[in-house]
């Protein structure tokens, strides 16, 4: 696999403890007008520190913000691929939003940020299946990665081996209807 979607690295980590299933995507200043756009079903994950901000994050989730610093800013340790299960728009406001309120990491003022930024374009909810790779692999880290952008192409492909899922499918079938449930079918 080659394409891969930027994410924060925390918000990965609590994916893969089961804390949350779903993203909020919007779209990266490289995106131009059209905003985000789902242009794969199935990708591995790049972790970021761009725009990761402990004070985003609920407080109980600062913790893993700070063991999550990158060892060396030079490489990338990619462990995790994605296959969407769901995409829909998010609630048209915050206040919409309450009700999702223990299903996710960020605070008010993070969520509000996102609402604020670009209010041309829909908020989306991306619910993905977190699959664990075989053996995690290093890349380096490339200019040609950085920047406010959604999907990056990876210099060589990574060999994904058999994915793994972070949690059983029972589980993650109850969270996402729970999450259905809250958004309304």
């Amino acid at each position: 696999m080659q394409v891969a979607l930027k994410e924060w690295a925390v918000l990965l980590e609590a994916m893969a403890a089961g804390r949350q299933i779903f993203l909020l995507r919007k779209g990266g200043i490289a995106e131009g007008k059209s905003g985000f756009e789902l242009k794969h079903r199935e990708f591995l994950f790049f972790p970021t520190w761009e725009h990761q901000q402990a004070a985003a994050l609920k407080p109980s989730f600062r913790e893993l913000f700070d063991q999550l610093q990158p060892p060396d800013p030079g490489t990338i340790e990619i462990r995790y691929a994605g296959r969407v299960e769901q995409i829909r728009e998010a609630p048209r406001s915050l206040d919409e939003t309450a009700a999702l309120d223990n299903q996710h990491i960020w605070t008010d003022a993070c969520l509000q940020k996102r609402y604020e930024y670009r209010p041309d374009l829909p908020l989306y909810i991306v619910v993905v299946r977190l699959m664990r790779l075989a053996a995690s692999v290093r890349i380096l880290n490339e200019r040609r990665y950085a920047g406010c952008r959604s999907w990056v192409d990876l210099a060589e492909p990574v060999e994904t081996g058999e994915l793994q899922p972070v949690i059983e499918q029972v589980e993650f079938d109850a969270l996402r209807e729970r999450l259905t449930t809250v958004l309304g079918a």
